[in-house]
This record gives C-alpha cells, structure tokens and sequence, in this order.
C-alpha cells in the first residue's frame, strides 16, 4: 500500500504525537507511523501540571497529582520541597500516548501502526515499512524522526548511537506514597539518583546508571534500603544522554529521544519531547529547517548546559550530593529549581538567577 502526505512523522510518543498534533491544527497533511500503539514506555510518568496548560493537552491520563517533593540525601538526610502553585501529575504512559495521539487524530492526522524499515531520498523522501506481513510505502516532502532512543531512522542515516543511561524500575502494588521521593548515593545510583513516585495502585521505584551490567543489583539494593520485599514486574530501558548535536538532516527532523532531548541531571524528558515535536512542526510550517535548531537553542540550551554541568558536579560522588540536598534547605534555592524544573520557566532572568545561586560550582 502506498500513502502520502506533506509531513511523515516516525513514532507516536509525546514528541511524534504533539508535532502530528500541531500540523494538523494548522492545516498540514500529516501521516504518523508509530510501531506498536499500546506500547508503554518504562518511565516514572512524572510532569508539571504546568506543562498542561502551556502546551493545551488533555488531563485525562493524570492517574495522581503530587503537591511535595523529597530529596534525600547519600547518609539519610532529607529535604521536603512543597510544589507550591505548581504540582506534578503522574500520568501512565500508556494512556497518556495515546490521548495525545488521540488528539491529533481529531484534528486529522492519520495514524498508521507500522514498523519504520527503510527511507530513501530523491525529490522527496519515500519510507518503507510493514504492518504484519503488508508492506507499506510512504511518500513525504518533511519526515519527523521520532522514534526514540533506539532510532532506527537514526540507523539508516548512519548516526552513532546516544549514550545510553539506564533504568530498572518496578511497579509495587500496596505500597502508598504521597510524595515524589529522589534519593542520591552512590551505593545504589551512582551519577544519578533512585526514585520512588505514587502511582495509580501502589508505587513506581527505580534507579538509573550508565553501567548497564549492574542495574538489577542496584535496583535491589535500593528496594533493601527502602525496606522493600514485595516484588513488582521490573523494566530495564535506556534513555538517551544529552548531547546537543543532532537536530536534521536535510528535511529530516530529529526530536525527543532520538534527539536525546534529555535533561541532564533530572533526565525529565516527556515535556521536552513535546515541545521539540512542536517546535520541529513549527519549522517545517514555516518551510525553514533550520529554524528548529535556532529555536530549541535559544529556549532549551542554557538549560541544559547548566544541567549538564551541575550533574557532573554534584553527582560525581557522595560528598557532592550531600552538598546539593544541603543547599536545598535554603528557600531562594528551592524557588529557583520550581521555577526552572516545576514551572518551566524559560525566561533568561530566571535562569542567570539560578546560575548565580549556584555559581561557585560551575567555575
């Protein structure tokens, strides 16, 4: 069968699913190719209930709402963060995908479930690929690559790989929580951090690292160290470790994981997904490219560099993280991060704010 549209967005995650969504809302014809559509990525599901009312998406996957955060320290030292006007939402994957596809959908997108096997370029791009045992061909001007970390559209271009950061989590039922839990140590998330968020029954717990090998044994050692017995379905996944330097080639636009558009340090990515989908629609609305870098430079790169460099500071070891849960004692510390990671603040004033507190360790 063969189709064809204007825009062929690959995968139909958050970043795939808002830029089908935007398109359509502006007119474009659109066509998303998303391989397994009840597919649920392994993710503690945490956003901003902020990010709802700025990108306009739907409420119904929210599962929990959290109103206080707890960050603790590598000897047990903890800090109670109130999300004062800003909470999170803890969404399931699952739904909350789908409701995003759902909405482009209705503004008129076409959504096909298909496996991306190949793309070739001549006046336009034509993308292959196969449904069952059906062969599908797609002919497109603009192709959105958004097909997460393991990117085979990457693969067919000849991009290298992301650095892989990994995770292990489980879903625990009859375990209560009402707050998002952040737990720092090297013995159980070295150079990153262990979680336990609430969930819609029970709790998500995990840990990440950059050493796949040991990623169940630290998984394991967090649960003893929470006093933890019950066992969950465990996950491991990957998540794509920032490093800026992939946004198109030709009219092929790279965004969310397969872009690596994580956030260093708190490695939040569902927001960033959506709004690379966005701005990448946006460049191609505009039928200029290159406007997609320009505009994810100037709202996300200072974040990110700043990101990137407090984690290599203060997840390098034990003593470093107890200075970085110490510092969040003080209340000009606090407001700062919810301004910068709850409310999304993309203001430059906001950010050299932040820079400023935290100064000293950036030098």
């Amino acid at each position: 069968m063969r189709l064809s549209a204007k825009v062929l967005i690959i995968g139909g995650g958050p970043a795939g699913a808002s830029a089908a969504r935007y398109l359509a809302a502006h007119g474009r014809d659109v066509l998303l190719l998303e391989k397994n559509l009840s597919f649920e990525k392994p993710c503690g599901g945490g956003l901003s209930l902020r990010a709802f009312e700025e990108l306009g998406i739907p409420k119904t996957a929210i599962k929990r709402e959290v109103h206080k955060i707890r960050i603790v320290s590598p000897r047990g030292e903890s800090v109670d963060i109130a999300l004062q006007g800003c909470g999170l939402a803890i969404v399931g994957r699952k739904e909350f995908d789908s409701s995003l596809r759902t909405e482009a959908e209705a503004k008129g997108a076409k959504i096909v479930q298909g496996e991306f096997t190949e793309i070739q370029h001549s006046k336009s791009y034509r993308v292959k690929a196969v449904t069952g045992e059906e062969p599908y061909e797609f002919d497109a001007e603009y192709v959105i690559a958004a097909d997460g970390v393991n990117s085979r559209v990457r693969t067919a271009f000849g991009i290298k790989p992301s650095r892989s950061f990994f995770t292990a989590s489980e879903k625990i039922r009859d375990v209560n929580a009402d707050v998002c839990e952040f737990w720092f140590g090297g013995d159980h998330a070295p150079f990153s951090y262990s979680w336990v968020f609430p969930a819609s029954e029970g709790i998500s717990i995990g840990t990440g690292t950059f050493q796949r090998g040991t990623i169940t044994a630290l998984l394991k050692r967090f649960k003893e160290k929470k006093g933890l017995h019950a066992a969950g379905t465990k996950k491991v996944y990957r998540i794509p470790a920032w490093k800026g330097d992939l946004y198109s080639k030709g009219n092929v636009l790279f965004a969310g994981d397969a872009a690596g558009q994580v956030l260093p340090l708190t490695y939040e990515g569902i927001y960033y997904a959506m709004k690379s989908g966005e701005l990448a629609a946006q460049a191609i609305i505009e039928e200029r490219v290159a406007t997609y870098r320009k505009e994810w430079k100037a709202r996300f790169q200072r974040r990110f560099v700043l990101m990137d460099r407090l984690r290599n500071y203060f997840l390098k070891d034990d003593a470093s993280a107890e200075r970085l849960v110490a510092l969040h004692r003080r209340p000009e510390i606090q407001e700062a991060s919810l301004q910068l990671w709850a409310m999304k603040d993309s203001g430059y004033k906001g950010l050299l704010r932040y820079i400023k507190l935290f100064g000293k360790f950036l030098r």
